[in-house]
């Protein structure tokens, strides 16, 4: 079975639509003068706070693959903090850059070598490919032997038998 990714698929789902959520929040600031100041305090409450839910999931900004995560948190937070560009979606952008990031590295991780990303998520791919496959073969396996318990089990109170047996 293939080990667990650090980031599942529901909890990056909802880092996505918070991070879409922070990053309209800081387009509309940008929209007046007056809240600019604003939309910088929002850029560092929003880098902070994905900086510690990834390290609540386990995310290392440092090590191997390390620095690929903290540039693009790097990168991410001098964007949101330029007064027009803060209007992009960099914070979605970065949240899913290290989300992809991470997921290479498990998928690494899996399968126990110094590979290339495309590699690994092949290989990682191929195993959930394996797994699905035997799931299908199962239950497929399952669904014959209920079809023959049903065709050699005795039948109940059906009279058919008995009319055979009386005309032979």
């Amino acid at each position: 079975m293939a080990a667990p990714h650090k980031i599942g698929n529901v909890t990056a789902g909802f880092m996505v639509a918070i991070a879409l959520l922070v990053d309209g929040v800081q387009a509309l600031l940008t929209l007046s003068v007056f809240l600019l100041p604003l939309s910088v305090l929002a850029t560092f409450f929003s880098i902070t706070m994905f900086f510690l839910w990834f390290g609540i999931l386990g995310v290392k900004y440092t090590g191997n693959g390390g620095g690929k995560k903290l540039l693009i948190m790097l990168a991410t937070t001098v964007a949101e903090i330029a007064p027009v560009i803060n209007a992009l979606p960099a914070t979605t952008a970065g949240v899913i850059g290290v989300i992809v990031q991470t997921r290479i590295e498990d998928a690494r991780a899996s399968v126990e070598g110094n590979v290339t990303p495309n590699t690994a998520m092949a290989y990682a791919r191929q195993r959930r490919m394996q797994a699905a496959r035997v799931n299908r073969q199962d239950s497929a396996r399952e669904g014959r032997e209920e079809v023959q318990n049903a065709r050699h089990s005795e039948p109940a109170n059906d009279n058919s038998g008995e009319s055979y047996r009386s005309a032979a």
